[in-house]
């Protein structure tokens, strides 16, 4: 069975240390506009991007693409240990709210962790 909706995939350190995500589909709960699971997962990524960018002062490169239903954000390699330390706090509470989404819509959200770096 193949599935159709979003996928999110997080990036992670070999030490566990999460660096970045991407979500890329419709989640297929909804059409655009009224799709709420799709909503709550925009705003979450979006906020999280903030979050890195304008309260961490974290280098971050990102990507979004509405029409696609796209973004990612990475923390650059120049990041520094104490930014990486402290994206924990956004990146495993993204982590966390992105699960409970998944749990209540697991035909719409799949959610899988790669190793990078």
């Amino acid at each position: 069975m193949s599935f159709h909706g979003s996928t999110v995939t997080f990036w992670k350190r070999s030490d566990g240390a999460l660096i970045g995500y991407q979500v890329e589909g419709h989640t297929g709960y909804a059409s655009a506009g009224a799709d709420i699971v799709c909503a709550a997962i925009s705003a979450l990524t979006q906020s999280t991007l903030n979050g890195l960018q304008n309260v961490l002062k974290a280098p971050v490169m990102f990507d979004i693409d509405d029409r696609r239903a796209f973004i990612e954000a990475e923390l650059m390699p120049e990041a520094t240990e104490a930014q990486i330390e402290q994206a924990q706090l956004l990146l495993v509470t993204l982590q966390e709210g992105l699960q409970a989404i998944q749990r209540g819509y697991p035909r719409n959200v799949r959610i899988i962790f790669k190793e990078r770096r």
